[in-house]
């Protein structure tokens, strides 16, 4: 029959929610949209990483409790780190990964990724930005965020193994498709 779509064009970077296959064998091309949303996307991950650190939502539950005074000194003793000087692991260095890498090394952060083939290694050089295995970066990193897209293999690249690699207080930011984090682990 003769087709009268000429073009899927999706809003957003992710292409997961159309049937890419089938469309390509029949001949109609799809598009995304990168980049829309790198800037905030950057702000969103370093301010969750800033009040899961910080536990900012876990007090403000906390004190409006009336649990003020047991809490602060809880945080207190606990000695809660800010960003600057954590090691931040960026798993996916396309162009939302790199604004996200550049916005935590402009807040002291020190920068490790995984990712086989950074989009510009230019700017990657420029962040002194560091390529590790995944494992390694788990292992390294006080603070890891995600931005892959869902592909086969990247499905359930985030499940048990790996976040028990990780240090018992850091945190992980899931900015990419849901599917890559095994989220019962």
């Amino acid at each position: 029959g003769t087709h009268t779509v000429k073009l899927v064009q999706v809003t957003g970077a992710g292409v997961d929610r159309v049937d890419e296959p089938t469309l390509k064998r029949l001949g109609i091309p799809v598009c995304n949209v990168p980049g829309g949303s790198t800037t905030a996307v950057g702000d969103y991950a370093v301010t969750t990483a800033s009040v899961l650190l910080r536990r900012f939502a876990w007090a403000d539950a906390e004190i409006r409790a009336g649990n003020y005074v047991k809490f602060r000194a809880r945080m207190i003793n606990d000695n809660l780190p800010g960003l600057d000087g954590l090691t931040v692991g960026v798993v996916g260095l396309g162009t939302i990964g790199l604004a996200v890498a550049q916005a935590f090394h402009k807040r002291g952060c020190v920068i490790l990724y995984f990712d086989p083939a950074p989009r510009d290694p230019g700017a990657v050089a420029a962040l002194g930005a560091g390529s590790v295995a995944l494992d390694e970066l788990l292992r390294a990193s006080d603070v890891v965020t995600l931005h892959v897209p869902l592909l086969p293999a990247t499905k359930g690249l985030i499940g048990a193994p790996q976040l028990a690699l990780m240090k018992p207080d850091a945190v992980l930011i899931q900015v990419a498709r849901g599917g890559i984090v095994d989220e019962a682990a």
